[in-house]
C-alpha cells in the first residue's frame, strides 16, 4: 500500500506549495483582469484546500490507517 499512498501525499504538498505560491504571486502582482484573476484565485484556493485535507489527513492518521 506504500506504493500507492506515497504519490497521494506528495500530490498534497505539491498542490499546497502551489496554492501558496499562486496567492503570494498574485499579491506581489495584480491579476490581468477580474474574471481572470477571479478563474486564477479560485483553482489557488482549490489547491490549497485539497494540499490541506491531504497533509492534515495524513498527519491524524498516520501511514498504518
Amino acid at each position: 500500500m506504500v506504493a500507492v499512498r506515497f504519490p497521494f501525499t506528495f500530490m498534497g504538498v505539491l498542490s499546497l506549495a502551489l496554492g501558496v505560491w499562486t496567492f503570494v504571486y498574485f499579491l506581489v502582482r495584480k491579476p490581468d483582469g477580474p474574471v481572470s484573476g477571479g478563474i486564477e484565485v479560485a483553482m489557488a484556493f482549490v489547491m490549497v484546500a485539497f494540499g490541506s485535507f491531504v497533509v492534515w489527513r495524513r498527519l491524524t492518521r498516520g501511514a498504518d490507517a
